[in-house]
This record gives structure tokens, sequence and C-alpha cells, in this order.
């Protein structure tokens, strides 16, 4: 917990500068998307940091980036993942966000898969979600893409060694949770609880977080939805 305060003050440190740095910016910021710069904020647990890909800079966040700047955007990123976070954890790193001010036309989020597997109750994760997406949404020009769970007790780690947290039904009830929210802040559900991750796209060192591939397929479901909204 101690660490985790230390990392918080330094992020909102971090977002301060940033958005001091940008407030002599404010008319430019404006047409920003005319201009073809897109300001990335990508919210998540460690596989929004790249573990499971090697090398890091290979996670799907960095590979959205990529793609955009390959279609001739500029891409500005503040990708604030934090290993092991829950949906507690995100909630602070967003609302640092919307405290520093910082400014943005591209959330993307993935949270859900550390609350179920630590037991958390669907409904306070609901809760968090919604002051999340309540923060973002205060600006209407700011598309959200926020990914669902996929069925956990399909991929390796869980199948080897069940977990009694982990069962479909809790999958299922944070899915409902997530798509709820989604409709009332109009977020955008990347569906990969359909898109269910087979043993090839799944890190062989812990069975559980994406490997290159599953990076890459994470990253892909995401752009579905992200390119057509930046006219590409």
């Amino acid at each position: 917990m101690k660490k985790f305060s230390i990392f918080l003050i330094a992020l909102f440190s971090a977002l301060l500068a940033v958005s001091c740095a940008s407030t002599s910016k404010d008319d430019d910021q404006k047409d920003e998307s005319n201009r073809g710069i897109i300001k990335y904020v990508a919210l998540g647990a460690s596989d929004a940091t790249g573990i499971g890909a090697f090398p890091l800079t290979n996670g799907y966040v960095f590979r959205i980036k990529h793609t955009l700047e390959k279609n001739g955007k500029k891409v500005d990123l503040l990708n604030l993942g934090i290993p092991t976070a829950n949906i507690s954890a995100i909630e602070k790193a967003a609302t640092a966000v919307q405290i520093a001010g910082v400014h943005k036309n591209l959330v993307t989020i993935w949270t859900g898969a550390n609350d179920i597997i630590g037991g958390e109750n669907v409904e306070e994760f609901e809760i968090s979600l919604e002051i999340i997406l309540k923060h973002i949404r205060k600006d209407n020009s700011v598309f959200i893409a926020i990914m669902n769970i996929p069925d956990l007790t399909k991929i390796k780690r869980f199948r080897v060694k069940p977990d009694r947290h982990v069962t479909s039904e809790r999958v299922t009830a944070f899915n409902n949770a997530i798509t709820r929210q989604s409709k009332k802040y109009n977020a955008t559900v990347v569906d990969f609880f359909s898109n269910v991750p087979g043993d090839e796209l799944v890190s062989d060192i812990d069975g559980f977080h994406p490997n290159n591939n599953g990076h890459q397929h994470i990253a892909d479901l995401f752009l579905k939805v992200i390119l057509p909204k930046f006219n590409i």
C-alpha cells in the first residue's frame, strides 16, 4: 500500500507537470483532431504496460500507438497501466488525470480480471468503473474504448489450477457491469469475451498474460473500433 501511495504521488506530480506545460497551448488543442494529433491515455493493469510481451514495447497499448502513427497520426501517449492493479487503483489514476486537467481525445480501458481473481465484489467494481467513466466523460469529445473480460476459466492458468473466485458466472457479472456503465457514459465496448484467447496467445511463463501474439490480437480488437473514429 505504501509503494502504491508513492506511485500515486509521483503520478499526480507528473500529470500536473503535463497539465501546466500544456496550459499555454489550449487554443491549439481545440483543433488537435483536425490536425491529426491524438492525445491517448491508456488505463489498465500489467497488460497495459506490456507484461507478457517481449520487449514490453510490443504490448497492445504501444501497438495501438504504432498503428495510428503508421496511418499518419501524431500520437501523444500517456500510459497509466499499473501492474497488479484492481479497479480501485485504476480509479485513483483516472481521478489524478481529471484533477490534473490532462487533455485527451482517446482513452482505452481494460480492467476487471484482477478484481475477479482477487474475489472482489462486482457491485463495488461497478461503482468504481462508473466513477472512472464519469471523470472521462466530462469531455464529450473523448472516444472511450473499454474491453470486456474473456472467460478466464478457459485460460491455461485456471484450467490447470482452478480458482474458486474465477468462474464463468463471475466473469459474466463483471462484463454485465461493464456493458451497463459503457451504455450510460457512451463508451464503446470491445468484445474480448467472444474472442477467447487460445493457448497460442497466452504467455508460457505464467499461462495468464498475453504473449506477443496475444498483445497483437488485443490491439487489433481495439483498433477495429478506434480507426474509424479517427477517419482511418
